[in-house]
């Protein structure tokens, strides 16, 4: 992963010449959003409504969880993406709970899984820390493999399963990398385009979003995801973005609206709090301009290191949600944090010092 890192670190040092001020739009746009989240919020909610979405508000993991068992009861099986926010809501349990099963669509999770582990490594990377021998036997226990089977049919065969589980749910689960407020408009940026999958063929879509994950304007999701791309994964662009405005409808037959013909018929976004609002209210809310890209990450694994904590999201905001939410062990003042890149403003001295002041 270290000369992974350092190869990011290179590319993105390349693209920022192109991009001088790609750093300042950045921290501009989180500022935006954070001086007045809960007017934010609301003016999200409103246009997501008038796009036909059904909004809920959760202020916490319990009330997330019975929005979700209501919207998703009486169903053998659902799909879901990677979400860090599904992941901090418990989301499999919540199905598990209700003889849910949940089907996965990222392969480093179903990797992961066939090893009884769980991922949860770097936000954007793939985190291979197993030999071939050990993701290729994963694999093979994922579709069932038997005999000889070269690697290319094992990719195939994989990502046939994958497509056969995505199509045979009727809901599809997902988080987002932003909600545009000005137009009530999902944004997902990502690498693989199960995300894309997910969220489009089932006919209803559930996103769970962070509140801290609103922005105004459609131009500022679109830097967000850019800006992610760029200190992350250290290319331009993620592979891809779909723009999710409503339910999927079409009036090119007589004229006539008609929901759900080329995608969900049903979308359901849950904006969650747990937490966030707290860190606000105590002049924390800096924490949660971290846009999750991941240039941080050997900083914070060092420090989870140090603290001993396991499930921790390794981000500057990824740890404050855990501290607030009382996941966590209290964060002492004697620890340090090495430097590091941000995109958002965001120092080690300053993380660290907001850190020891997050109160559960």
């Amino acid at each position: 992963m270290s000369r992974r890192l350092e190869q990011i670190a290179s590319c993105r040092d390349a693209l920022l010449k192109d991009y001088p001020d790609l750093a300042s739009r950045a921290t501009a746009i989180r500022d935006r959003a954070m001086e007045n989240l809960p007017a934010l919020a609301e003016k999200a909610a409103q246009t997501l409504t008038g796009k036909k979405c059904i909004v809920y508000q959760a202020k916490d993991k319990a009330e997330a969880a019975t929005i979700l068992s209501s919207i998703l009861q009486n169903q053998e099986q659902v799909v879901r993406t990677y979400s860090k926010t599904l992941r901090e809501i418990g989301f499999d349990g919540v199905m598990a709970g209700q003889g849910t099963a949940v089907k996965l669509s990222r392969i480093e999770e179903i990797v992961w899984a066939g090893q009884g582990s769980s991922f949860l490594g770097h936000p954007r990377l793939p985190q291979w820390d197993l030999s071939p021998q050990e993701i290729e036997a994963a694999l093979r226990r994922f579709v069932a493999a038997q005999g000889e089977l070269s690697p290319q049919r094992l990719r195939e065969a994989v990502h046939r399963r994958i497509k056969d589980d995505i199509l045979h749910c009727g809901y599809g689960v997902t988080g987002a990398d932003s909600v545009v407020a000005e137009n009530g408009v999902l944004v997902l940026a990502e690498d693989e385009g199960d995300g894309r999958a997910v969220s489009n063929l089932p006919y209803h879509h559930v996103a769970v979003v962070g509140l801290e994950k609103l922005t105004w304007l459609a131009e500022d999701a679109v830097t967000l995801a850019q800006t992610t791309a760029i200190y992350g994964t250290g290319r331009n662009t993620p592979n891809y973005c779909s723009l999710i405005a409503g339910p999927s409808r079409t009036a090119d037959i007589e004229f006539r609206m008609a929901y759900g013909m080329h995608g969900p018929k049903e979308v359901h976004v849950i904006l969650l709090d747990n937490g966030r609002s707290a860190l606000c209210d105590q002049g924390l809310g800096d924490l949660l301009k971290c846009i999750d890209c991941g240039s941080c990450y050997s900083e914070c694994a060092a420090l989870a290191a140090k603290c001993k904590w396991s499930e921790v999201v390794l981000t500057p905001k990824g740890i404050a949600l855990g501290l607030v939410q009382g996941r966590l062990a209290p964060f002492s003042s004697a620890l340090a944090m090495s430097d590091f890149v941000c995109p958002v403003g965001l120092d080690a001295k300053g993380v660290v010092d907001r850190l020891t002041r997050v109160k559960c």
